[in-house]
């Protein structure tokens, strides 16, 4: 049976690169680049009413600062990942401040939602510096690289952490589709191409999404009270399509008796930077 992965990253509101600086801010909407948090705020409260009404467990990657400021014990009873500290570029970060990055993450993620069992690198941004930061504070299930439909899109082992990567494909007017949701938010994508997409799948199909996105447009701003209705109907639509494809709803890290290697996985060549297209 196939494995369907719903997965949610919990961060600060339309995320933006500062130059000059690790730390992410939020796109300005008149007040400046400072973190804002009330989109992923009410954002994560929707998410958990559709993994509600669809009868699911999800897969939550935390920003450390964001599990700081939210009221996040909501999320009990999912699986609970980190998700950089300051929604850093962690393959951008020197060796001691990469660890303290993601020490930081995994202490704030654990005082205020629940032990991270899990992580997913910022800007889908890793490499296996990354990942052996993540494994030094017992992370063993990651989400962060994609993967081409064609080839395997099961997990595999990247030394002791078990890879579940997201599905990238070409849609039937030769356009990149990847299983993140936000072109769907911004209004590039229909529901059904995601459907689309995981009816062409034999394997496991991990779909993403920010919390933020269910509130805020990165090009339209704020979204109307029907916008936001709107996009949650159109998201409980693909979690229940895809469920009636036969998928099986899953989370992050439930073990399995084998898993595939890197080596297998990329035909010999090392792990790279794989930046997201958000």
């Amino acid at each position: 049976m196939r494995r369907f992965y719903f997965t949610v990253d919990v961060d600060r509101d339309v995320n933006v690169q500062v130059p000059g600086g690790s730390a992410a801010g939020s796109l300005d909407r008149g007040a400046g680049t400072a973190p804002r948090f009330s989109s992923s705020d009410r954002g994560l409260g929707i998410v958990l009413d559709i993994l509600d009404e669809a009868g699911i467990r999800g897969t939550l990657f935390f920003e450390g600062r964001t599990a700081e400021v939210l009221d996040c014990a909501r999320a009990e009873g999912h699986r609970i990942g980190i998700h950089g500290y300051d929604h850093e570029d962690l393959t951008q970060l020197a060796d001691g401040c990469l660890d303290d990055v993601v020490r930081a993450s995994f202490e704030a993620v654990s005082d205020n939602v629940g032990g991270p069992t899990c992580s997913r690198a910022p800007y889908m941004s890793a490499d296996r510096r990354v990942l052996a930061a993540f494994e030094r504070v017992g992370i063993r299930a990651d989400s962060s690289f994609y993967t081409d439909v064609g080839g395997p899109t099961a997990e595999y082992s990247i030394g002791t952490i078990r890879e579940y990567p997201v599905p990238k494909a070409r849609d039937p007017g030769g356009r990149t589709i990847a299983a993140y949701l936000w072109p769907m938010h911004e209004g590039k994508r229909d529901p059904a191409d995601y459907m689309d997409m995981a009816a062409g799948m034999d394997g496991p199909l991990v779909l993403a999404d920010h919390s933020w996105h269910f509130v805020e447009s990165r090009a339209q701003g704020m979204m109307s009270e029907d916008r936001i209705r709107e996009n949650a109907r159109d998201t409980l639509d693909i979690i229940q399509g895809i469920l009636d494809l036969g998928y099986e709803p899953c989370v992050i890290g439930r073990r399995r008796t084998s898993c595939r290697t890197w080596t297998e996985v990329r035909g010999g060549s090392r792990p790279h930077t794989s930046p997201g297209l958000r």
